[in-house]
């Protein structure tokens, strides 16, 4: 992540420092998506496996929006030598990506 990062906040540079890892998360199958998968391919013969894709694209989706805020809401804990850390070297504390998995769990159970 290159650029000028003066203008934005700490919640938004979390957001970014992560936004890569958490977009390949968001997008792994798991039992939902390989059963999408074989409902498209059976499926293939009447029409197009449009249906399946556009429902993974709209979980994905979903999911980023629930990591965005786990990350916002993580973010906002941080301590004042993290922030420090966080903008001088672009590096997140140790914890943050698990607090942000337990945040995330968190949003999807309440959802």
């Amino acid at each position: 992540m290159g650029g000028n990062t003066a203008n934005v906040t700490d919640e938004r540079l979390c957001w970014l420092l992560t936004r890569e890892e958490l977009a390949k998360k968001s997008t792994e199958r798991g039992a939902a998506g390989w059963f999408t998968t074989l409902v498209g391919v059976v499926s293939l013969r009447g029409g197009s496996m449009e249906t399946g894709r556009k429902f993974r694209q709209e979980r994905a989706s979903g999911r980023m929006a629930d990591y965005a805020l786990a990350v916002d809401d993580a973010a906002e804990t941080l301590s004042a030598e993290e922030r420090r850390v966080l903008r001088a070297e672009r590096r997140l504390p140790d914890w943050f990506m698990a607090d942000v998995e337990r945040r995330f769990a968190a949003i999807r159970k309440a959802s």
